[in-house]
């Protein structure tokens, strides 16, 4: 079934997006980053990016031979599609790019890092229900699969309760979100070994993964230069 057609799927879609953007804009007020000049520009910077993001992403599941054409099929006639990883990354760069533009200088992402795993965590169960990013057979010749979204759904509770309970500790501004971003790419590192969905591999990884691994390292880089600066 089509999930953009499935109640369940809209129910929880919708309110991890509610819910998500009134986590985020909640913090947004404890942190003080609402008084903060240009601070609108910077959740349209990264709503723009994410979106264009959540299509180009979907580059990570065609074949290298067939990018090209993949992506031109996509911008220009497929709207339904769209990934997580990509909406992230595109997210992330559309805040960069945004600041720098309007001259912000401050860390502005700790908010997000309660906003999105309770936004993600509502959404998986969104898919589980419409049937989208299932899961892998339980074993060889099995009908019944993983429930791959309730496990993603779960882990990203996890990371929520997580966050929520440190978000409070005295720490360098940025790195709770930093810490999220790791964090959920060690999920869906993970998870790939249990969905079923269509993937494209390059030796015995995805290609999703092996973008997790990438988007690690500079993360890993970047937090521990964050942590001896503060």
């Amino acid at each position: 079934m089509n999930p953009v057609f499935n109640p369940g799927y809209a129910t929880f879609v919708g309110a991890g997006l509610i819910l998500g953007y009134l986590a985020k804009v909640s913090e947004e007020r404890r942190l003080q980053l609402l008084a903060r000049t240009h601070q609108r520009w910077v959740t349209a910077g990264a709503l723009l990016g994410a979106m264009l993001g959540a299509k180009l992403g979907l580059l990570l599941y065609m074949p290298w031979e067939t990018w090209r054409e993949s992506l031109a099929h996509f911008l220009v006639t497929e709207w339904g599609g769209r990934t997580i990883l990509g909406a992230l990354f595109g997210g992330f760069l559309g805040v960069e790019l945004t600041k720098k533009a309007v001259g912000i200088t401050i860390a502005t992402g700790d908010p997000y890092a309660i906003a999105l795993p309770l936004g993600q965590g509502l959404g998986r169960i969104g898919c589980f229900l419409g049937g989208c990013c299932y899961g892998a057979p339980l074993f060889e010749g099995s009908t019944t699969r993983h429930p791959a979204q309730l496990y993603e759904s779960a882990l990203d509770f996890v990371l929520l309760g997580v966050l929520f309970s440190i978000r409070k500790q005295p720490r360098a501004p940025g790195l709770l979100f930093r810490y999220y971003l790791l964090s959920y790419a060690g999920i869906r590192f993970v998870m790939d070994f249990f969905r079923g969905d269509e993937k494209q591999s390059f030796g015995s990884l995805s290609y999703a993964q092996w973008f997790c691994l990438s988007c690690a390292v500079p993360l890993v880089v970047d937090v521990v230069r964050r942590r001896r600066a503060a």
